[in-house]
């Protein structure tokens, strides 16, 4: 990552030399900040200009359903590219500048929107979008190599590919080959290529997981202690921090809750989740009802919309799903007493962590947290262990039968 701050110092600077106001400047020091949880996710050391159109159309989805606006996403757009553009050593140039969208042949573009339906029943929206931005990249290089179609396509195609990419996706080769494997088996189930993936794409081993921190019992205490439920604001965080903690539900999620996903007859909330596509039901508690409900009555605004949270000030229409979680989190960990640095994961998703890791504390079986959840593979539970000392300490083996045989450790 530290390529991508470097170059992300040397074009702030680039833009402050263009006299940029102060509120211009911290917009893009804002889209850089979403840029580099998507190239760290994606184990990315350095943004091509490939990744930058893959970051784009993420945000240009996001856009069209209306999730962000127009301005919002040109900037994320802009920011990515300008990244692109320092990183390939090209010159920078502030200005209105169109990015033409780099098109497959008609043949191979007919495979990936095949692929893409192949794969929808069973993987996540967000998943299929990486994976498809790998295998475009491979028919990209196939492309660049003379081929139209799989007729001459070998394994030696392969691992060309992968020595070409290996320098910039060092710390996310696991992820391009699963990709690969899976575009490899759909061209043998589809009759395009008989190249066996088990034999000629090895899983290689796995990257090593940073097991992010979850919140104390004293830390939820400070920050639910901090927010100031007296005015509009606090109200609002008030509800939507008790919703995370005492759900675990994603903040795409909360922000995202509508009016009639809460049945206040039978006390639950049901919603499909935006990450899985998948339904989801819980039991909304006395504590976080009444938070929502304080909030509805008493601080909610006026408005046709059916988002329960609402922005404060005009236009008085529903959250956005980017950056509310961080800046709602940030307003409250220094009046917490919460030391917060970059990267060391004390964000608003730790409550989702939190809310997992109390629940295999307490005892409840792994396959029970993922429904509760509302994760579709027990795997993704797993991460909560880690958290839990008194869980990790159940999986340790005893030493007894291993004498030693030196003095000193006798």
């Amino acid at each position: 990552m530290q390529r991508i701050m470097d170059a992300i110092k040397v074009i702030l600077d680039f833009l402050r030399g263009k006299q940029l106001g102060t509120h211009a400047i911290n917009s893009y020091q804002s889209s850089y900040r979403t840029i580099c949880a998507f190239c760290e996710k994606r184990g990315l050391y350095r943004l091509s200009h490939s990744e930058a159109e893959e970051f784009a159309d993420i945000h240009k989805n996001r856009y069209e359903k209306g999730d962000i606006c127009k301005d919002y996403y040109q900037r994320l757009r802009k920011s990515a590219f300008l990244l692109a553009d320092c990183m390939q050593g090209h010159g920078l140039v502030y200005g209105i500048t169109h990015y033409p969208k780099k098109e497959l042949g008609e043949y191979f573009a007919h495979v990936i929107k095949e692929w893409e339906a192949y794969l929808s029943p069973s993987i996540a929206k967000s998943t299929i979008s990486g994976a498809v931005s790998y295998a475009r990249q491979f028919l990209f290089f196939l492309e660049g190599s003379g081929q139209c179609d799989f007729t001459h396509l070998t394994d030696e195609c392969f691992k060309l590919f992968l020595t070409n990419v290996a320098e910039t996706h060092r710390n996310s080769m696991g992820t391009l080959i699963w990709s690969l494997r899976k575009f490899l088996s759909f061209l043998n189930a589809t009759a395009r290529s008989p190249i066996n993936a088990e034999r000629h794409l090895l899983r290689p081993a796995p990257n090593q997981a940073k097991a992010l921190p979850c919140f104390t019992e004293q830390e939820k205490m400070s920050i639910l202690s901090a927010i100031d439920t007296e005015t509009q604001l606090g109200k609002r965080d008030y509800a939507i921090v008790k919703l995370a903690i005492e759900t675990g539900l994603r903040g795409v999620d909360i922000f995202r809750l509508r009016l009639e996903d809460i049945n206040w007859h039978t006390c639950e909330i049901a919603l499909i989740q935006s990450k899985t596509g998948e339904p989801i039901h819980m039991p909304l508690l006395p504590d976080v009802g009444n938070a929502i409900a304080d909030y509805i009555l008493h601080a909610r605004p006026e408005s046709k919309t059916r988002n329960v949270f609402l922005n404060v000030k005009s236009p008085r229409c529903g959250l956005g799903t980017s950056g509310n979680g961080k800046h709602i989190i940030n307003r409250y960990l220094e009046k917490a007493g919460i030391n917060h640095r970059p990267w060391d994961g004390k964000t608003f998703h730790a409550f989702r962590r939190t809310y997992g890791t109390r629940l295999v504390e307490a005892g409840v079986p792994l396959q029970s947290v993922v429904q509760l959840l509302g994760q579709k593979h027990i795997d993704s539970a797993k991460r909560y262990i880690s958290q839990s000392d008194t869980m990790l300490r159940t999986c340790c083996l005893g030493i007894s039968g291993y004498e030693t045989s030196k003095e000193g450790l006798k």
